[in-house]
């Protein structure tokens, strides 16, 4: 990470405190799942930490993250990967 941004710790607790005073709820997660990915993007986060963050959130929005960090629209087949996969992860 570079210097003068949130670390890891940092970004862990704020997400930890946000939801204990708001619960795993939709708007929580969505909110922080989009600060992260543009971290990520940014190159202010490696994969491995955006990877790390993103499961102590609530799985929603796969399919339109999918489509904002490719820039384009799910192909049926894409969209039929990501369902199986997210099936899979809940089992």
């Amino acid at each position: 990470m570079i210097n003068g941004y949130p670390t890891e710790e940092e970004l862990c607790n704020r997400i930890v405190n946000q939801l204990a005073w708001r619960g795993p709820t939709e708007k929580v997660a969505l909110v922080w799942h989009g600060y992260l990915t543009a971290l990520l993007e940014w190159g202010l986060i490696e994969v491995q930490v955006f990877d790390r963050l993103s499961v102590l959130l609530p799985q929603v929005g796969g399919k339109e993250l999918y489509e904002l960090c490719t820039d384009e629209p799910l192909s049926p087949e894409r969209e039929r990967e990501i369902d199986e996969f997210l099936s899979k992860k809940k089992k």
